[in-house]
């Protein structure tokens, strides 16, 4: 159904840079998709694309915050123990349920998910948070896991296989990480990777005990990332949780084979695994896109995400409110292969938009970057209540 919406747009250009357009009213067809803008005269919010979270565990929502660990022993002591309870199909409707509302909440109308170490996780994740724009799968484990959690591997790799006839490009392989999955099941997602347009998503890099550990399991070669380009798991339709400890050759090799980082701070911070050096990664040339990683990452807000994104780069790379906001729209969209319809706020993409309240209005003469960055570190309350309309396809599911 067509309709419209009033204030001030500010986008990620396709092409680079930022456009903002004071006093807009900014309409879609009966499709969902974006008409051009008009000026109106009159005030209003901040209108930005949807968020996009490009890094997210559906089944850790409930634990979200319980961060006193490390990231090995926060596995082990809250992770997975949740991820066993998913199994659990009652379990699992509430936390997805919640999941979507908090995604809704807050904003974000796009995202990369992951489910549990369990087949059915995945029509969780792709049927269940409809009508968000999600791709996404199950978790793939085959060694160093509780019994629970782990999977047979043959039987995963067809299951996965299955799940690609059913879903096509929205599924996403999801081995969790080098240390609890065998080179056959990293090999396995490899040659489903190259077979067709599926998706893929790890981790890669977040602690120096992971990074050790990899090491100790993987001798022969030069680096944890070197594991999965020996496996064929990079390339452009593959998206690495964190990438914090990796070097230059590791940087190059992501650069030229076109893999996305998935940079998650607020996740980096609580659990003290280090900051991700983004002037290297953009000098490097390697793509990369902004994601929340809950459950270590406290909170489902990308706004919050944007807030940290600025501050923990702030002495080290030009990390302003418009890089932020790329990172959490046209880049997220880019990442999860939606960048054709979904991203920027142009006519011919769908209507996602985000309404931000600014406080005290929009000043005279004031930039919507100005405006952002006020949303982002003076806005008094939680970073949901500053999102006061969520539009996803041209269907208003917050107002």
């Amino acid at each position: 159904m067509a309709g419209w919406i009033r204030g001030h747009v500010l986008t990620p250009r396709p092409h680079g840079g930022i456009h903002f357009e004071r006093d807009s009213l900014l309409g879609w067809d009966d499709d969902g998709r974006l008409i051009a803008q008009q000026g109106t005269g009159g005030d209003g919010p901040l209108l930005i694309p949807g968020l996009i979270d490009a890094h997210v565990h559906l089944p850790q929502y409930r634990v979200r915050g319980r961060f006193s660990e490390a990231l090995l022993p926060w596995l082990r002591n809250h992770i997975w123990p949740e991820e066993e309870r998913f199994a659990e199909f009652e379990y699992r409707q509430g936390v997805t349920s919640e999941f979507r509302a908090g995604l809704i909440a807050n904003g974000t109308t796009s995202a990369m998910v992951y489910g549990s170490p369990e087949a059915d996780s995945t029509h969780a994740v792709l049927r269940d948070l409809a009508p968000l724009t999600i791709k996404g799968g199950d978790v793939l484990m085959d060694r160093n896991s509780p019994d629970g959690l782990l999977r047979d591997r043959a039987a995963s790799l067809v299951d996965a296989a299955a799940h690609v006839q059913e879903y096509g490009e929205r599924y996403a392989l999801t081995p969790r990480f080098a240390p609890t999955c065998t080179e056959e099941l990293m090999a396995g997602c490899g040659e489903l990777l190259a077979a067709g347009q599926v998706r893929m998503q790890t981790h890669l890099a977040e602690n120096l005990d992971e990074v050790a550990w990899v090491a100790e399991l993987h001798p022969d070669d030069r680096s944890y990332l070197a594991v999965y380009d020996r496996l064929g798991l990079l390339g452009p339709r593959s998206v690495f949780g964190h990438c914090i400890h990796l070097d230059d050759a590791d940087l190059a090799c992501m650069a030229e084979t076109g893999s996305w980082i998935a940079h998650c701070p607020t996740s980096n911070i609580a659990l003290g695994s280090g900051r991700m050096p983004i002037e290297r990664v953009m000098r490097a040339g390697v793509n990369w896109a902004l994601a929340t990683d809950v459950g270590a990452g406290p909170d489902l807000s990308m706004l919050d995400v944007m807030r940290a994104f600025c501050e923990v780069h702030a002495e080290h790379a030009d990390a302003g409110p418009g890089l932020a906001l790329a990172g959490a729209t046209w880049l997220g969209a880019q990442a999860i292969g939606e960048s054709r319809a979904r991203g920027a706020l142009v006519p011919g993409k769908q209507a996602d938009i985000v309404a931000l309240e600014i406080p005290g209005g929009l000043g005279r003469g004031e930039h919507g970057l100005d405006a952002l960055a006020r949303i982002l570190t003076t806005f008094e309350g939680r970073y949901e209540e500053a999102v006061l309309e969520v539009v996803a396809g041209g269907a208003r599911l917050k107002r």
